[in-house]
């Protein structure tokens, strides 16, 4: 199967590119003009790479027209960090983006779109969620993935076109961007410093991005995987827990300070995905277990910094 991955030298959207070579596909990866190269190093020998500005239809209606795919996965997205949240450009570089992609992909008769949400649609909502919980985005972005979902659906509907979205929860792993979470806990903590944290009892569902990858590329393939679908791994887990296993596996020593940082007023203290419906469409289930997965990452940022000395001791 031929496969346009958009995004595909973000954080998701290059594991998804190997997580599509690897299950044999033809993949064709699309990045913007001044992406860095640095995740797809490894599988560039063998896909197709296409750098397209997904905001000109023209250009994108071209590429869509020489590469001809199969499906679509769309992981591109601007302003996914904190500060971009509320930004006026959620509207203006995402949403017409995304119509662009799937109306280039209609008229290149692509039989699936599948888009990449996020648990931000859901807003405030606590506690065990499934796709037939009432989406209130509180922040321009959740606001924006949600309109999405609605435009790209209805493009789809009135085409034939096969459609899925999945709302990806949080996730972590190798190559993850450094100012989230885990990076930043790991970070700390290997150069032997404290990291300022809240009390930490909030439960997040936190995804290792190789599971990640697999969910998408298993709902790109899948016949069944139509509609809404959630994308975590179904296990909350308190924040407190998770910086306490990071400390255990970098710096066992390290003392630990709960309570420094205040909540924030909008706070979500019980973030947890409801994945049975994806599992029931596409056979996929979560495989990595978060200490296994907190192992991997730590030994990929432990052999970043070797790098960089051994780098530095070249020069």
């Amino acid at each position: 199967m031929k496969i346009l991955i958009t995004g595909a030298a973000g954080f998701v959207g290059a594991a998804v590119v190997s997580q599509a070579v690897s299950a044999g596909h033809d993949v064709v990866a699309s990045v913007r003009p001044s992406s860095r190269m640095d995740r797809l190093a490894a599988v560039l020998p063998t896909i197709t790479l296409i750098k397209v500005d997904l905001r000109d239809l023209d250009e994108v209606s071209v590429a869509m027209r020489e590469q001809r795919p199969d499906v679509i996965v769309h992981t591109a997205w601007s302003g996914v960090d904190s500060k971009s949240r509320n930004d006026r450009s959620q509207i203006t570089d995402n949403v017409q983006s995304s119509c662009n992609l799937i109306d280039a992909g209609v008229a290149a008769d692509v039989r699936k779109f599948v888009g990449l949400g996020s648990q931000g649609e859901y807003g405030l909502l606590s506690g065990k969620i499934s796709e037939s919980d009432l989406p209130i985005p509180t922040s321009v972005y959740g606001a924006a993935k949600l309109a999405v979902l609605h435009l790209t659906r209805q493009i789809a509907a009135q085409s034939d076109m096969s459609f899925a979205w999945l709302r990806l929860f949080s996730t972590y792993g190798p190559q993850d961007n450094p100012n989230w979470l885990s990076p930043s806990l790991i970070e700390t903590m290997l150069n032997g410093e404290r990291p300022k944290t809240s009390l930490g009892i909030q439960l997040w569902d936190y995804l290792f991005i190789d599971d990640v990858a697999r969910g998408i590329v298993a709902a790109a393939v899948a016949s069944d995987a139509k509609g809404v679908f959630n994308l975590g791994s179904g296990q909350p887990i308190a924040i407190r827990a998770v910086v306490e296993q990071i400390r255990e596996l970098v710096n066992p020593g390290l003392e630990l300070v709960f309570g420094e940082i205040e909540y924030r007023p909008d706070q979500i203290w019980h973030m947890e995905a409801d994945i049975s419906r994806l599992t029931a469409a596409t056979g996929w289930r979560p495989s990595v277990q978060l200490r296994s997965g907190l192992e991997a990452t730590i030994a990929w940022h432990r052999s970043v910094r070797l790098a960089r000395i051994s780098d530095a001791a070249l020069d």
